[in-house]
């Protein structure tokens, strides 16, 4: 992810996580509203900004967030296929 969008909110909300909180909110009603109306270039725009703000969040909580999808999904799917691998087989 870029830094451009960490330094574009750094200097829209600061410190102030909640703002940005409460944006990102807002921004996901935009996706709701987008994918409503089938319009995808306004929803590829409001995903991009959802995506960003998260990106900004994280990096404010000081979280690796491409290292903790990476260990968190690895699980998941883990868990997944051993679920499917032990799942009886329709004859």
């Amino acid at each position: 992810m870029s830094s451009i969008a960490v330094e574009y909110y750094n200097r829209k909300f600061g410190d102030d996580k909640s703002a940005a909180f409460i944006h990102l909110v807002r921004e996901i009603g935009e996706i709701a509203f987008a994918i409503e109306k089938n319009n995808i270039e306004h929803a590829k725009m409001e995903i991009t900004e959802s995506v960003a703000l998260l990106y900004y969040l994280a990096t404010r909580y000081g979280l690796d967030l491409e290292a903790n999808v990476r260990a968190v999904y690895t699980k998941k799917l883990d868990m997944l296929n051993a679920k499917h691998d032990h799942a009886p087989r329709r004859p």
